[in-house]
């Protein structure tokens, strides 16, 4: 979808310019081969695992209840492979909204497309069921390569000038962007028949949640899914956006998977 140009002036004030540098760095990063930016990430996300406890303290209180049967080693092996995914995360978010489609088409492949063709094929909506992983954004990106006219489901970000560039960069691929609370919109592009990117595993505070077993636990999960099904008729697909450990022969390092439609859902 061709976006709006971006309204600049704005966000000129010198509260914002700490975030431009940001921004301004992450396009720089896109200059470089996307193996060399995972490697800088990977150390990045070492750095942020032993700078800030904080947070390395809740994973690790995590993973604990989910595999109670992993050793400390483990556990600790375990958390800081989530820190360093996070830190690749970083990069793959820039590419995601600054790389070109002639560098990342090079790097992806897919799997189980035929899911949700042969659900288009019946005329019906196709809700691609995905989570918050930390290959979110790269993953939006690429799958917009094999899914056409597919609308994005997104939670407005509190910082302004944050979800002003996250919209507009998002909006450039893809068929529409639909902020999570607009519920009509949703339920109106899956009757046209559109794919529909749909992350649930947040709680959202004031949307319908329920709790449900989930490693050992319980989480919270937005009933959403089933309403938007159970009103449209859609299939609901499984989605996956994979990083691979390594980059493949053929420079693929990326596998967007899609899984068969959930049945009885």
């Amino acid at each position: 979808m061709a976006g709006k140009p971006f309204p600049y002036r704005d966000y000129l004030a010198p509260g914002y310019w700490p975030m431009w540098l940001g921004f301004g760095l992450l396009k720089a990063a896109t200059r470089l081969p996307v193996n060399w930016s995972l490697a800088i990430g990977d150390k990045l996300g070492w750095l942020i695992y032993h700078l800030v406890a904080s947070r390395r303290h809740v994973a690790c209180l995590n993973i604990k209840q989910a595999y109670p049967d992993y050793t400390e080693a483990q556990r600790q092996q375990l958390n800081l492979a989530c820190f360093r995914s996070l830190g690749m995360s970083i990069f793959e978010t820039a590419y995601a909204w600054y790389g070109t489609d002639a560098k990342l088409r090079k790097i992806c492949a897919v799997e189980g497309l035929h899911h949700v063709e042969q659900a288009r094929e019946n005329g019906r909506g196709v809700i691609i069921l995905t989570g918050h992983f930390t290959t979110l954004d790269i993953g939006g990106r690429l799958s917009g390569f094999y899914l056409s006219d597919y609308n994005g489901v997104y939670k407005k970000a509190h910082n302004p000038l944050f979800n002003a560039m996250m919209t507009h960069c998002r909006a450039r691929y893809g068929n529409a962007l639909i902020e999570n609370r607009d519920v009509r919109k949703v339920i109106k592009g899956l009757k046209q028949g559109n794919p529909t990117w749909f992350a649930p595993d947040q709680d959202f505070a004031d949307q319908d949640i329920v709790f449900t077993p989930f490693l050992g636990g319980l989480a919270t999960t937005l009933t959403a899914t089933a309403k938007m099904a159970r009103l449209t008729g859609a299939s609901v697909i499984p989605f996956c956006p994979v990083r691979l450990d390594k980059t493949r022969a053929d420079g693929v390092r990326y596998k967007m998977v899609f899984y068969p439609p959930l049945e009885n859902f």
